[in-house]
């Protein structure tokens, strides 16, 4: 894991490699040669670079859009890191701090290499005013769980079945957070029939984890649910081979919530949090569930099913059964869900739909405030009636129509009315350019922050 180190000025020690916001250059330069340096003009959305003795100043001139604004300080902290630099410095001060989050995590993700040992790592020292370290330093916590995120995530398939990925969750966790491994025999006893029928054609079975942080006493439980398909081949209903080594990665949702939990409990903060990761391959074989099948699910909710590429909905159902079993007040489930949340918002928000208008506020805000915005989806009663089936109490596919919003309220159906949100990822949590390593880490730092939101919330009632 990257150390960080937030400071409110600059040590002798410092290092000779910085990242430096252009309205900041002023004061940066002031700081750290004694009078302000003067700079050529950076253009909008670039970057340059500037050798003063011994030091390499990377000046970015960010765009005001969120994406190009993160995508400019990745580009930033690759520049530096090809220059050979063992540590590098980042500039807050004066910069808008409603900017922060883009700047702090996008220079860990230019920074990221898939499962580098610690040693290799960069260090980073960010300046800052004093009275916004805290924040810094949190900022800094969450965009390392989104390194540990996307090593998850660019894993390869081989190498993540799900017991594996259970135990990887599971290791090096705080002490504070406390893990149960439903096996698949735990599975069958509890008749959880929508995670055993996607994991049936796999060789490697199903699990559910859940790992739980009691920091409440006898307060509210706030439930976190990641999808967590280790390998998405879409079973018998089998997708395109076209970008299939993409789908090593359907497991984000599960990946991004487990982190959530860590940073939580790694804040010490005041809440009681669970999260359930129900992890199962979806492959074709001999025993691999059909379309037409109907599956009792651990609710008894009888499913007709429409495609086995639909599993996603599948398993997050039972797991959220499980939460509301063991008795959250409030469920949000991630998942890379539907493709046509892509064409639906372009992957630039994630999809929300929700049964509470409270839970919704916390969630958007918590978006806002981490950069990771979205949008609330309709959720009219006809949308959920795309779901109806003639032979069972749903389907597990509503169709092409609005299919990011039908495929939500199925999952929302498992809630019964315990308040509920739905984050569609997909389209979010990788980079499509990228097969081998395109990881993002998104929705961690939504999922962080969110607690913390649900902490004070709880706290003032």
């Amino acid at each position: 894991m990257r150390t960080w180190i937030i400071s409110d000025h600059v040590d002798p020690g410092r290092p000779q490699a910085w990242i430096i916001p252009h309205p900041a250059w002023a004061t940066a330069s002031r700081a750290l040669w004694g009078e302000p340096a003067r700079l050529a003009n950076v253009p909008e959305g670039s970057h340059v670079m500037v050798v003063h003795g011994e030091d390499t100043m990377v000046v970015v001139n960010a765009p005001p859009a969120r994406q190009l604004r993160r995508k400019a300080y990745v580009e930033a902290a690759r520049s530096l890191l090809k220059l050979g630099a063992s540590g590098l410095g980042l500039w807050l001060g004066g910069l808008d701090s409603a900017h922060w989050p883009s700047v702090v995590f996008g220079v860990e993700h230019g920074l990221y290499r898939y499962r580098e040992p610690d040693p290799a790592l960069p260090m980073v020292t960010v300046v800052v005013d004093p009275p916004q370290r805290e924040r810094v330093e949190l900022l800094a916590r969450i965009a390392v769980a989104q390194s540990w995120t996307r090593d998850g995530v660019n894993m390869p398939p081989n190498e993540k079945p799900p017991e594996r990925l259970a135990a990887r969750y599971q290791a090096g966790a705080p002490p504070a957070v406390q893990f149960r491994v439903y096996s698949r025999d735990d599975l069958a006893a509890m008749e959880a029939g929508g995670i055993l029928a996607v994991g049936a054609g796999s060789a490697r079975p199903p699990v559910l984890l859940a790992g739980r942080y009691q920091g409440n006493g006898s307060g509210p439980w706030l439930a976190l649910v990641g999808k967590g398909i280790t390998f998405d081949s879409g079973g018998i209903s089998l997708k395109p081979r076209e970008g299939l080594g993409r789908l090593k990665g359907d497991m984000a949702g599960s990946a991004a919530v487990m982190a959530a939990l860590r940073v939580v409990a790694e804040q010490g903060w005041p809440l009681n949090v669970m999260a359930w990761a129900p992890l199962a391959e979806n492959l074709p074989d001999g025993q691999a569930y059909r379309p037409g099948d109907v599956l009792t699910m651990l609710d008894k909710t009888r499913v007709e099913v429409i495609s086995t590429d639909a599993e996603g909905r599948l398993v997050l159902a039972d797991a959220v059964t499980m939460a509301v079993r063991e008795g959250a007040a409030g469920v949000v489930d991630m998942a890379t869900l539907t493709g046509s949340n892509v064409v639906t918002l372009g992957a630039i928000r994630a999809a929300l739909i929700t049964n509470d208008g409270h839970l919704a506020r916390l969630v958007t805000n918590a978006g806002d405030s981490m950069e990771e915005p979205v949008w609330e989806m309709p959720h009219d009663v006809e949308y959920a009636h795309l779901n109806h089936s003639r032979i069972a109490d749903l389907k597990n596919s509503g169709g092409r129509p609005a299919g990011t919003i039908s495929a939500g309220l199925f999952i929302g159906h498992f809630a019964g009315g315990v308040p509920w949100a739905h984050l569609d990822i997909a389209g979010l949590a990788f980079d499509g350019t990228d097969t081998g390593l395109g990881a993002t880490g998104y929705g961690v730092a939504m999922l962080v922050e969110l607690c913390r939101q649900w902490a004070a919330t709880h706290a003032q009632a």
